[in-house]
Parts: C-alpha cells; structure tokens; sequence
C-alpha cells in the first residue's frame, strides 16, 4: 500500500513537471515566431546592419585631385600648360585604429540590438502570460456559471417544495446572469489580448495552447544578480558604450598626426616642359584641438553613465526580486489556505440540508471566489516578475 501511494505521488509529480515544461514550450515556440515575423524586430535588425556600415565608411582615402590650367604670359607671347594629380592620407594609424572602434562599435550595436529584442520578447512573453491567464479566468468564469445554474436547480426543487421563497430563487438566478456576462467579458477580453498577441507576431496568431503559468522558485539573490551582470546585454551595452569612447578619443589623438599628401604635377610652356612626382605634409597644429576636447568630454560622460546605470540597473534588479520573493510568498500562503479551507463542497451540501440560506449561501460563494481570483492574479503578478527578472534568459 505504501509502495503504491509512492508510486502514485511520484507520477503525480512527473505528470506535474511535464505539464510545466510543456507550458514553457509553448510559450518559447511562441516567442520564436514572434522574434521572427514582428516588423518592428526586422526594423531594429536593420538598424544595427546600418550603424555597422557606417563604422567603416570612412576606410578609404579622400577622392584624388585632378587639377589643370593655362596660363597666358603677361606681356609677352605664350602660354603655359600645367596639370597635376594628387592623393591626399591621413596618417596610417588613424585607419588602423578606425578598424579597431569598427570592431568595437559592432559589438555595441549587437548589445544594442539584444537590449531592444529582450524588451520587445518581454512585452510578449508578457501578453501571451496574459493571454493564459485570461483563458483561464475564462474557464473559471464558466465552471462558476455551471456552479450557479445547479444551485438554481437546487432552489427551484425547494422552492416546489415550500422550503424556500421566490425571493432566494430570482436572487439565484440574477447570480446565473451576472456570473453569464464575466463569462462574455472574459471572452472578449482573450480575443482583445489575442489580436495585440497576433500584431506582435506581425498580424499572424502563433500557436499558444498553454492553460498553466509556470511559478518557478527563485534562485538566492548572490547567485541571481552575478549571472545577471554576466548575462544581461544592458550591462554589456554599457561596457561598450565606454569602449567606444575611448576608441573615439584614440581616434581622435591619432588624427592629430600629419597627414600626407603625394602626387604627379607637369608644366609645359612653348620652349620648356617640367614633370614629376611631388609630396606634402601637413603641420599639425590647431586642427584636430577640437575633435580631441569632444573625444575626451564624451569618454567621461560615458563613464559616468557607465556608473549611474549600472547602479540603477543592480538597484532596480533588487527591488523586483524583493517584489517577487513576497508575491510568490503570499501566492503560495493563499493557494495553500484555499486548497485547505475551501468549504464550497461544504456549503452546497448545506444548502441542499436547509443549514444555510439562499443569501448567506452565495455571500459565502462570492467570498470563496474572491479569494481564487486573488490567487489567480497573484500567480499572474508572479510570473510577470519573474519574467522580467530573467529577461536575459529570452
């Protein structure tokens, strides 16, 4: 006998666990459609492509000059023809280090990306969460409806049977019709929450057959908020952020140097032609004292907005898992107590015995039903935090 009450707790619980992975799944296929088809992904793709072109568009020299003229003497019968040809360079290691900040810069476009993308998929994970559980305030609704509709019944027998009044009956029967409209707003709420579901999916529905939100403990803080600042690309984003300034202001210095300049000039006049190769370099004086101000004020201020956000994100992390930590406790206190007290099976029999009137029956009902949907929000509330505490995980 105890072997097969192990045996029975134990495919309860695999039976439990495989019902949650599914879910999960579900969600995750989900989430793989909408990170595919959503318009506004594809736009945020596009843009990081972009701002990786830009990094390298200036890899290449200035066009080369061609210049000509003629020159008539002053006074005197002849002219003189000269044409030229010249490259200008920038010093060598400036296009070394513009290919090192290109680098750079596409690492920051890629964390750029992956912050946007999480946000977006969070505010989907969100809604199809929501989407489940208003499916099942749904069922709840109807399974009340049924609940009332028998207790009708009940009242309409006793009523027959001079054991109760008129009065007890329209009162059940009003319960019926208002318990019948939180059936048909729950209803159009799903097909509400289902269309904002299809336009992030790019105005396709993906397929979402879950009817369970998974409550998955938390892991203990130390752990949680180290594998968050490995993990989460908001943090990554700003360690580039610096990492592209610096690259800037080194940019900046190595543009300080000369620049070079090489070319080919002929003169010809009616008696003489001169031809051959010429060579400049600038003298670095005044030029580039702007850029390297700028350069220098932008790394400080991105160092700065490294510190403050980090700091908020880290004070922002803990707040939500204190949030969550208290919501899972009283999600779990609450369940646990309905699970134990609940006297619905109670109170029917109750009625059916006469033990309890009409009135005191659904006082009780609709304070037993208050206390599912508090469950059912709070295991809502639940799964939004912990959402949006794993964001990096999506």
């Amino acid at each position: 006998m105890k072997f097969g009450m192990k045996y029975f707790a134990t495919t309860l619980f695999l039976l439990a666990f495989a019902l949650a992975s599914f879910a999960q799944a579900g969600i995750d296929r989900a989430l793989r459609s909408i990170e595919e088809n959503n318009p506004l992904l594809k736009a945020l793709r596009a843009e990081a492509e972009s701002i990786k072109t830009e990094a390298r568009s200036e890899f290449t020299p200035p066009n080369p000059e061609v210049e000509g003229g003629i020159f008539p003497a002053v006074g005197n019968p002849g002219n003189k023809y000269a044409w030229g040809v010249s490259q200008s360079f920038e010093f060598p290691t400036v296009y070394a280090k513009r290919v090192q900040l290109a680098h750079t810069t596409d690492r920051y476009a890629d964390q750029n990306y992956n912050v946007a993308r999480q946000s977006l998929l969070l505010e989907a994970k969100n809604t199809l969460q929501e989407l489940i559980h208003a499916r099942r305030m749904t069922a709840e609704y109807q399974r009340r409806e049924a609940f009332a509709r028998a207790m009708v019944a009940i009242i309409q027998k006793k009523v027959d049977e001079g054991q109760s009044s008129v009065m007890d009956l329209n009162n059940a029967r009003l319960r019926v019709i208002e318990l019948a409209q939180n059936v048909r707003e729950s209803n159009a709420q799903v097909t509400v929450i289902s269309r904002r579901v299809s336009t992030l999916n790019g105005n396709m529905p993906p397929e979402l057959n879950d009817t369970i939100l998974l409550c998955n403990q938390l892991p203990p803080w130390d752990e949680f908020v180290s594998l968050a600042k490995q993990t989460d690309p908001r943090f990554g984003t700003l360690n580039s952020m610096v990492e592209v300034a610096q690259g800037q202001k080194s940019l900046a210095v190595h543009r300080g140097l000369p620049e070079l300049n090489i070319g080919y000039q002929s003169e010809k006049t009616d008696a003489e032609h001169f031809a051959g190769v010429k060579a400049g370099l600038s003298i670095p004086l005044w030029g580039n004292v702007g850029n390297r101000r700028v350069a220098n004020a932008r790394l400080a201020e991105a160092r700065y907005q490294q510190a403050g956000q980090a700091n908020l994100m880290e004070s922002e992390y803990e707040e939500l898992y204190l949030k969550a930590q208290t919501t899972k406790e009283l999600h779990d206190e609450l369940k646990n107590a309905l699970s134990t007290y609940n006297n619905l099976p109670l109170l029917r029999k109750a009625l059916e015995a006469g033990q309890v009137s009409v009135i005191d029956f659904f006082n009780e009902v609709t304070f037993l039903y208050s206390i599912t949907d508090r469950v059912l929000e709070l295991e809502l509330e639940y799964a939004k935090l912990f959402a949006e505490l794993h964001r990096f995980e999506l």
